[in-house]
């Protein structure tokens, strides 16, 4: 139990701070909501947006618009970065394929030129067959690369050119990714193969008895086609790939009609939206309640005086939290969580008794407008909010003058009058304000007013504070203000 004990003190200490750090955060947190949905009010009422007469209803409609436009526009740009990063993977397995459809056209061409001596049997006559495939010089091999039109082989059926990619406003201008549309120089290699092989057997055709040299022809076009297999497979993944790039092409430039659809219908002619200001505001909107979500969001709804008055009290709760933490830092150990607590909620009173205070003229914290009308200042509001939580003891000191003084009541005992020399009359007495405030009924405030000369001694009271000290009241009080 001793060990305990001892423990006692710090965890009081480690509890209270973990308190006022939690306060702290969720009162600033509110502020923080309040005072910015306060805000998006006041811009609402801006004298620019005066010509399209909107509230803050209508504007809240607009949000529940505008959320659903960037969702749509959200989607519209996820499905077009799909095709984009699909058309991405076509073009780097576009230039494998090129280069394995080249690789096999080679293999097979060099088969034929190779081997044909030995297939090509009497009556028949060797034909050459790369003298039918001249190769691409080298200035068209680059400019293939660059995008020019390659050399289109006789049998080869051209694609048609890409068009200029067209703009998005879903992305924000042209497509990010643009495929050629270029043939590979190999494309047509397959249909010269076979034209070099019908020439052949057009040519056994008029020649009688000669079924030797069409087996021969039969077996070299066998072998021939076994060394080309790569270049089909390689030319019907090309194929493949056009198709699936010129459908691409197709879904983004529907993607992109729909998004500027999109942006036509959100900013018709006449409609606010079409105004770039309102549309900015309208954007802030969503942004705060994107930001604390449906429910904190309803708050912009809330009449503004009463905006005002949250913002008061949470100013005087944070001005309480301040001079209960500068206090705690001092003396650790000399409040308790319940006198904290009451010291909390005596700011938030104190600051919400002042916002009636400023609204009923008592301070000079409104500005006339037009009419009877008064436009409150929300950060004068604040101020004093955070004012009287700080200073809690001396503004309600402060309303009791000003009661007093709204409310005097006169009396037909003595009149009120200054106390001479208090404090040393105490003092020679061994006495001491608390026991002046005591002996008389009054406060201690009340006792440290009269010895400071800042207060007079009502009538009532002045019999009873000379018979405390045992004087004649001549030789206490006087009419005489202090000079």
């Amino acid at each position: 139990m001793p060990a305990l004990s001892g423990w006692a003190q710090p965890l009081r200490r480690f509890g209270i701070g973990i308190f006022l750090i939690a306060a702290f955060i969720l009162t600033g947190g509110s502020l923080l909501i309040i005072v910015t949905a306060e805000q998006l009010q006041t811009a609402v009422a801006s004298p620019e947006f005066a010509s399209l007469k909107i509230s803050t209803g209508w504007v809240r409609q607009d949000v529940a618009y505008l959320e659903q436009y960037w969702k749509e526009m959200g989607a519209i740009s996820r499905k077009e970065d799909a095709a984009e990063e699909e058309l991405f993977q076509i073009s780097a397995r576009n230039a494998k394929t090129r280069a394995a459809m080249s690789r096999a056209a080679d293999d097979a061409r060099n088969f034929i030129d190779l081997n044909d001596s030995a297939y090509i049997l009497p009556p028949l006559k060797l034909r050459t067959f790369t003298a039918e495939i001249p190769p691409p010089a080298p200035a068209e091999e680059a400019r293939a690369e660059e995008g020019h039109s390659a050399p289109v082989l006789q049998t080869a059926t051209p694609e048609q050119p890409a068009a200029p990619p067209p703009t998005s406003p879903a992305t924000g201008g042209i497509a990010k990714f643009a495929l050629s549309n270029t043939l590979p120089v190999a494309w047509g290699f397959g249909s010269l193969v076979d034209r070099h092989f019908d020439t052949y057997y057009a040519e056994l055709d008029s020649v009688p008895n000669a079924q030797k040299a069409r087996q021969s022809l039969n077996a070299f076009k066998v072998e021939t086609y076994k060394h080309m297999a790569k270049y089909f497979a390689a030319k019907a993944q090309y194929d493949s790939d056009a198709s699936t790039r010129r459908a691409l092409d197709a879904q983004i430039a529907a993607l992109e009609a729909q998004a500027k659809q999109l942006d036509a219908n959100s900013q018709q002619t006449g409609s606010p939206l079409a105004n770039g200001a309102y549309w900015s505001l309208t954007e802030d909107f969503l942004a705060f309640k994107t930001l604390v979500g449906d429910f904190a969001y309803n708050i912009v709804a809330l009449p503004r005086m009463m905006l005002v008055l949250m913002i008061a009290i949470f100013m005087g709760v944070l001005g309480s939290l301040i001079y209960i933490t500068m206090d705690f830092y001092r003396t650790p150990d000399q409040r308790g969580f319940w006198n904290i607590a009451f010291r909390i909620g005596l700011g938030a009173g104190v600051a919400f008794a002042l916002f009636f205070f400023a609204a009923a003229g008592m301070l000079a914290l409104a500005s006339t407008k037009s009419g009877a009308q008064s436009d409150m200042s929300p950060y004068l509001i604040a101020f004093l909010g955070i004012t009287g939580g700080y200073l809690s003891d001396r503004v309600t000191q402060w309303m009791r003058e000003v009661g007093e003084n709204a409310f005097k009541i006169k009396s037909d005992g003595p009149p009120d009058r200054w106390a001479i020399d208090l404090g040393g009359k105490l003092a020679a007495a061994s006495l001491d304000n608390a026991a002046l405030a005591s002996a008389t009924g009054a406060t201690v405030s009340d006792a440290e007013a009269w010895v400071a000369q800042t207060r007079p001694v009502s009538g009532d009271k002045q019999a009873v504070v000379a018979a405390f000290l045992r004087v004649h009241p001549s030789q206490v009080f006087t009419d005489i203000a202090p000079g």
